[in-house]
């Protein structure tokens, strides 16, 4: 490794975290690994790697291309694309074991014309559009569904998504696991799918009502909460670490602006660490002048503006910081932890957003 910024994944707390999942199941519950965007950033692969170890019954991906890489490192477990397929993917389905969401009528024809051609059976899951308003059938599209000849495909699943579980409220949920449940007895008397899923990470953990027996685990599994409203939030531990170290030390007198545009002024005689971490890397330009990281188990303000490659951070409080002192960007130093929720609060946005961000440029590096 040539760099001294570099993600730390401790694959520890992604068993943990999938154990208190698993423990949240009925006894005929499975769950789902959701391994898109690279794992949320951790590094599908080995997520993929850890979650098949642990007895994982399926991994979730989002694009055709992420679950081919997956088969091509040896994962073995089935593999269900969520997202959307364009024609030029449809022969991977086939070669690489994969099953496929239908989630438009269009979509289904295209995929059962290409089996038809092929001469094999390609497993689907039927999606349904609940009240997410994004993919799936509505109810008078999942008639017409209903009325053809589907005999290419092997319908192995139904599934839906849930829009508002991680927001404490039960109303809106209560009504998709209806309108999931209506759409099941019409699909039952065609097909009979074995797997019937809709609950993401809040809806596994926040509902007991009959949501399904396939559980598809994303936020979650990392360790990060799905909003700050969950009533019965599991006990998570955050697996990412965003780490750096100390470049340089520069001491300022009080009044000298610094990094782009002055938007800092030194108040006081000042001492700057300069670490080697900046918005390329995925540390936000929206965190200039607000974000603190940890150094020396004790927290430093970031100062100035966040640039590309370089971040400032003052530490004029915190004695004897030295030149490749550790910085921990996100994650656990001593007694104090950034979360990649605290994160997102700042810049106005989620938590899955601050993981997935982080560089393809950043190592990654895996214990436990």
């Amino acid at each position: 490794m040539l760099r001294d910024t570099y993600l730390e994944i401790d694959l520890g707390a992604i068993r943990h975290n999938l154990a208190q999942y698993r423990a949240a199941l009925p006894s005929d519950g499975a769950l789902m690994a959701v391994v898109k965007a690279d794992g949320y950033g951790h590094g599908a692969f080995e997520i993929s790697r850890t979650a098949q170890e642990e007895g994982v019954e399926w991994i979730g991906t989002a694009l055709v291309e992420e679950a081919v890489e997956l088969r091509q490192q040896g994962i073995r477990l089935p593999i269900l694309v969520l997202g959307p397929f364009s024609d030029q993917s449809l022969p991977y389905f086939e070669q690489y074991q994969l099953s496929a969401t239908l989630y438009s009528l269009d979509a289904a024809k295209r995929l059962r014309d290409f089996a038809a051609k092929q001469h094999y059976r390609q497993p689907a899951h039927l999606k349904v559009d609940t009240g997410m308003g994004r993919l799936g059938l509505n109810a008078s599209q999942l008639r017409e569904f209903l009325s053809e000849d589907w005999s290419p495909l092997y319908l192995e699943g139904l599934e839906s998504h849930l829009a508002c579980a991680d927001q404490g409220e039960d109303e809106a949920t209560l009504d998709q696991i209806h309108r999931f449940w209506a759409a099941q007895e019409g699909v039952d008397a065609h097909f009979m799918p074995r797997w019937l899923h809709l609950a993401n990470s809040a809806g596994t953990t926040e509902f007991n009502q009959d949501r399904g027996n396939l559980f598809r685990i994303g936020i979650g599994m990392y360790g990060q909460m799905p909003s700050e409203q969950l009533r019965f939030p599991p006990n998570l531990r955050q697996a990412l670490s965003f780490k750096t170290r100390v470049a340089q030390l520069q001491n300022f007198e009080a009044h000298q602006p610094l990094s782009y545009g002055g938007t800092f002024v030194t108040q006081r005689p000042s001492q700057i660490a300069v670490i080697a971490a900046g918005y390329g890397d995925g540390y936000s330009r929206l965190l200039s002048n607000q974000a603190e990281v940890l150094i020396r188990g004790q927290r430093a303000p970031v100062v100035g503006r966040v640039c590309m490659d370089l971040t400032l951070v003052d530490v004029t409080d915190l004695p004897g910081v030295a030149l490749d002192d550790e910085v921990v960007l996100i994650g656990r130093q001593g007694e104090e932890e950034i979360l990649a929720s605290e994160l997102a609060q700042m810049m106005g946005t989620i938590n899955y957003e601050v993981c997935c961000n982080i560089s393809k440029r950043v190592p990654r590096i895996y214990r436990n």
